[in-house]
């Protein structure tokens, strides 16, 4: 049984629901250290010149070790309005912009106080939208114990999974001998992406989720999302070159 974790992401790119939807079972992991220039509060999207961030405002003065989940967002800033106005002039015109319009309305118009239950909404909606199977929980219900590596031996251990996947960016972290000393196997994934039509002439990589719906839908970007051949993964209980 294949268990992965990771931080509530704000419009998250393709790697992440990618990785969501290769495991059996998924955390939402939010008690762990905010970071203020993390993907948890911003994301880029496709313009005419190449990308730009679309970013959160959040309350973080005097606040500098609180976890995700205690993280407030500064709604002094009408950013909601600004934000789907500039989906709305971005994605417009997109073939698949009408899909998602009427949803992303209700999400902007919400009077959201804390970021991870934004990006949590925002992540559930991805997931339903491409016909996500994989079980999803949220570490709020639980009470994991350790740290860093420790910690996801226990969540493997509380939710009967024996293999963990981790994202090839957790390698600075994740200790393999700790899990193999436990009894646990250790699989790591790198999404290397696949090139779809975007809005605008080129193709700018790196971008969020949201872009790929866009313009091609949801079966065409489940389409991408679970092609093997747009990862690269390490063997079993192995680290991961560097590509």
């Amino acid at each position: 049984m294949l268990l992965a974790g990771h931080q509530p992401n704000y419009w998250p790119y393709p790697g992440l629901i990618g990785k969501i939807m290769k495991a059996d079972k998924f955390v939402y992991v939010t008690k762990v250290q905010f970071e203020k220039k993390s993907w948890q509060k911003r994301n880029r999207l496709r313009t005419k010149e190449g990308w730009s961030y679309i970013q959160v405002p959040t309350l973080t003065s005097g606040k500098f070790e609180q976890k995700i989940c205690d993280v407030q967002i500064d709604n002094k800033t009408n950013w909601a309005e600004k934000h789907m106005k500039t989906i709305e002039l971005l994605y417009g015109k997109a073939p698949f912009y009408p899909v998602y319009k009427d949803r992303l309305h209700e999400i902007y118009e919400e009077k959201w106080e804390y970021l991870s239950d934004l990006d949590i909404c925002i992540m559930n909606f991805i997931l339903e939208q491409l016909s996500n199977d994989t079980a999803v929980f949220y570490d709020k219900d639980y009470d994991f114990q350790g740290h860093k590596t420790g910690m996801l031996v226990d969540m493997c251990n509380k939710l009967e999974c024996d293999t963990y996947l981790s994202n090839l960016g957790s390698q600075a972290y994740v200790d393999i001998d700790v899990f193999t000393d436990a009894g646990l196997n250790h699989l790591y994934i790198d999404y290397t992406g696949a090139e779809y039509n975007q809005q605008f002439r080129g193709f700018e990589p790196g971008l969020s989720i949201l872009d790929m719906m866009m313009n091609c839908g949801n079966d065409k970007t489940r389409q991408i999302i679970l092609d093997d051949n747009n990862y690269r993964f390490s063997n079993l209980n192995e680290k991961m070159m560097e590509a």
